[in-house]
């Protein structure tokens, strides 16, 4: 019997994940020079999580992963302030938002306009690593899941 693929934001996904990150060619080639960290957060999951990933990445690979999860609403991560000498950016979009950027009824760019997604940190750093941003959708999008 085939191996039910991980639901959208869970621990298992995310593993998926800095795997294809960390083996796709095109990734590797648009994010060499990338190093910092990238924090993304969706709230409110199917599971009634609120769920934070920092990815932590070194010549465009992802070297260490953190997770936080909680049940949603948690208020501390939601009041969180953004530190910039922590991270590079801060994604924070509500589950349904995720699943559109995942499933190409939304681009990043569209994302960035819309009022259910804020992205933290210095503007001009992000457009100019806007591929990266790119590219981890992409590979995210490749990983088999549920929502």
């Amino acid at each position: 019997m085939a191996e039910t693929p991980p639901r959208y934001w869970t621990p298992e996904f995310i593993e998926r994940v800095v795997a294809a990150l960390n083996t796709d060619v095109d990734f590797a080639k648009t994010a060499r020079s990338f190093t910092d960290i990238i924090i993304l957060r969706c709230f409110d999951t199917p599971d009634g999580q609120d769920v934070e990933v920092a990815y932590t990445f070194e010549a465009g690979r992802v070297m260490d992963v953190k997770v936080w999860m909680d049940d949603a609403p948690c208020m501390e991560m939601r009041n969180e302030p953004f530190d910039k000498n922590q991270a590079m950016a801060r994604a924070t979009a509500p589950y349904t938002i995720w699943t559109k950027l995942d499933q190409g009824q939304m681009s990043v760019m569209q994302a960035l306009t819309s009022p259910d997604y804020t992205i933290e940190g210095p503007k001009l750093k992000i457009l100019a690593n806007i591929g990266v941003f790119n590219g981890m959708n992409a590979v995210a999008a490749g990983v088999e899941k549920t929502y």
